[in-house]
């Protein structure tokens, strides 16, 4: 009788905890984007800026007057603008 239950019953329980725990998992929540550190075009060379702007928002990012960009993968140009979600 208890291999019977144990046959059938556990794959039973374990494929019903599966369902839950997939539906019980958290996804971002739409219009947070991200943080990034952004990089600055100084004398022709990207230099890191203390300023966390996103991919997609309304106003340039700026630091000290200059545009914030992204760098690129794997390279070391700056040639992705960055933005914020409000004006400077």
């Amino acid at each position: 009788m208890k291999t019977k239950i144990f046959k059938t019953g556990l794959p039973i329980m374990a494929f019903l905890m599966a369902i839950a725990f997939a539906f019980a998992t958290e996804t971002n929540v739409k219009g947070e984007a991200p943080l990034i550190t952004g990089y600055v075009i100084q004398n022709g060379v990207c230099t890191s800026a203390p300023k966390d702007c996103v991919v997609d928002a309304r106003y340039d990012c700026k630091y000290m007057g200059l545009q914030v960009y992204n760098l690129e993968d794997g390279e070391t140009t700056c040639r992705v603008k960055l933005f914020q979600h409000t004006p400077n």
